[in-house]
């Protein structure tokens, strides 16, 4: 079965998979292997395979590899995908890759730092993670969270159902402060966070509320400083991005992270 970025489906934004490939251009691993962590039916890999093409980096399986919990979905010619339950190990030796791309897994997964362990594991030191899920953290999620309890994009999920395309759905709401605090338990260095896209409507809905949010922050974080001043410097540079346009307005958060030595 072959596929094209116009035949397969894919999981996420179109403009999401484009901010990873734009993402792993400034680190430039097409000599070495990446993996497609959470592959789907591959259209994040079939971009991949168009750069590696251009490239002339064949044969394409040197290069890249996939893993999903549903193999028999995948359609990129040329590519073997590997079966994988996230929750347990990656199916892969230590330090196999020089990138880790995961587009909109860790929301369906029980736990972010075994996940962010397990990418560490198989990088290879100065390796860079790509990791994407929906940004909790924008103003229409917020105010969701505050009237329902539920930030957009997670609904409360089916209690009965056995099916793993049931229970595995958007069961882990991780805002961006704790994905960074897990990637850097994991081993990871100079992690940032990205967007796909900005928000119209959370532009609009930012506008009456920026004020009251930036003030209500300093005194928060006021405290924090008084209580715990080493805590607080140790957190500054995440603290800093909570309230910038990519988390008040994004529509997806992305974590770029290299591996340390």
């Amino acid at each position: 079965m072959s596929g094209t970025p116009a035949t397969l489906a894919s999981r996420s934004l179109p403009a999401t998979n484009k901010k990873v490939i734009d993402l792993l251009l400034t680190h430039d691993p097409w000599g070495g292997k990446i993996l497609d962590l959470g592959s789907g039916e591959g259209y994040l890999s079939s971009l991949i395979v168009k750069e590696l093409l251009d490239r002339g980096c064949v044969p394409l399986d040197k290069h890249l590899s996939a893993c999903d919990l549903f193999p028999g979905e995948y359609g990129v010619e040329g590519i073997k995908c590997d079966f994988c339950d996230f929750n347990s190990s990656l199916p892969y030796e230590d330090h196999s890759f020089n990138a880790v791309c995961s587009v909109e897994v860790i929301e369906h997964l029980e736990n972010i730092f075994h996940y962010a362990r397990e990418i560490s594991r198989v990088l290879k030191t100065g390796g860079v993670a790509v990791v994407t899920t929906p940004n909790i953290l924008n103003i229409n999620s917020r105010l969701r969270f505050l009237a329902t309890g539920f930030p957009l994009l997670f609904d409360p999920l089916p209690l009965s159902s056995q099916n793993p395309q049931d229970v595995s759905g958007h069961i882990n709401p991780n805002s961006f402060y704790y994905l960074t605090y897990a990637f850097a338990r994991a081993g990871f260095g100079e992690i940032k966070v990205h967007t796909d896209r900005l928000k119209n409507s959370a532009r609009i809905l930012t506008l009456p509320l920026y004020g009251p949010i930036r003030l209500f922050e300093k005194i928060v974080f006021h405290k924090l400083r008084k209580k715990e001043r080493q805590i607080y410097e140790e957190n500054l540079g995440a603290i800093q991005q909570i309230n910038s346009s990519r988390l008040l307005l994004g529509r997806t958060a992305i974590i770029e992270a290299v591996k340390k030595g």
